[in-house]
């Protein structure tokens, strides 16, 4: 079924230029690369892995056993070198995340950990998804530039404590880059959908629980963009970390008017909570970043596929990690 896309918000004139705009750009306060990965080995074990590299230096990774429901997390510091005017983020001894070829959408990523490590070749099957439609998005501290290269075909290695395992899946790329973080709290949600179809969607909330802002932007198989701010986001079951007493959502449903979406978002465990600096109490704060499956219908469609969330509430103190 065929819908007209003219229904969508106006887009701006892009606010991005590629590759360009894929390095660093050290004049704002705090920029960020992301990936998620929904990967399968040999023997069709699942597994979802993040890693996150912070502009000043902190780096996350995470990664969660899909049938067992183990879960692992990261936090690393050290010294990144982030050149400018190319993607090329290289950090410690080892890690490095580089597009291979100028002229194609093609990366490598490195990444080691203490338990586990990823070493993929990543190809971009679309044009860059741009937040907002143009790249400049509201975000909790005021304008951010973001992007994501949301459809990656992956192939690689990952390593699990001792062991080395074969890897294929599918991928999502973002960063951002902005002047502010703020004191505004997020929840973000990616869908990559079977029939190729992928989903960016988010809304910012204030200190009190009330909600700032929302968007939502679908990126369709023939790469035409739909975008709205008209969305109904809602909880639908929780979990309570024993380790911190947060109460996050661990099961969502989006649904969006015009294009029928109605999306089931359901965590593939509960306790995918990310600790960050629980050394020092007064900078400390915790989140929760898992990998989630995903049904429902879209345009009059039955649909399913994989997504990544993110629900970030910062207290005042969290904010001198990015000092």
């Amino acid at each position: 079924m065929n819908f007209p896309r003219e229904e969508s918000l106006p887009f701006g004139s892009p606010q991005l230029r590629f590759p360009e705009d894929e390095g660093a750009h050290p004049a704002f306060l705090i920029e960020w690369w992301y990936g998620n990965f929904k990967l399968t080995d040999s023997g069709g074990e699942e597994y979802g892995a993040m890693v996150a590299y912070f502009s000043p230096g902190l780096k996350i990774v995470s990664m969660t056993e899909r049938e067992s429901g183990r879960f692992h997390h990261e936090v690393l510091g050290s010294t990144p070198h982030y050149a400018q005017g190319a993607l090329d983020l290289r950090w410690g001894g080892g890690d490095r995340w580089f597009r291979t070829d100028p002229g194609v959408s093609s990366y490598h990523l490195k990444s080691h950990g203490d338990e586990f490590g990823l070493n993929l070749d990543m190809e971009s099957k679309k044009p860059p998804l741009l937040g907002g439609g143009d790249g400049l998005i509201r975000w909790s501290g005021g304008a951010s530039h973001y992007y994501a290269l949301s459809r990656l075909q992956v192939k690689g290695e990952m390593r699990l404590q001792s062991s080395t395992v074969n890897v294929e899946g599918i991928g999502w790329m973002d960063h951002q880059w902005m002047s502010s973080l703020g004191t505004r709290g997020w929840d973000w949600y990616c869908v990559q959908l079977d029939n190729d179809v992928d989903i960016n969607f988010w809304q910012i909330s204030n200190p009190d629980g009330s909600l700032e802002s929302q968007d939502l932007v679908i990126l369709y198989g023939d790469n035409s963009v739909y975008r709205t701010e008209e969305l109904t986001l809602e909880r639908t079951d929780t979990w309570v970390s024993p380790a911190t007493g947060k109460e996050y959502g661990t099961r969502w449903r989006v649904r969006e008017e015009t294009h029928g979406l109605d999306l089931d978002i359901r965590a593939w465990c509960p306790h995918q909570e990310i600790r960050i600096l629980q050394d020092r109490p007064e900078s400390g704060f915790a989140f929760w970043e898992g990998r989630t499956a995903v049904s429902g219908r879209l345009d009059g469609e039955p649909v399913s596929g994989t997504g990544q969330t993110e629900s970030v509430r910062l207290p005042w103190a969290a904010l001198d990690i990015f000092r």
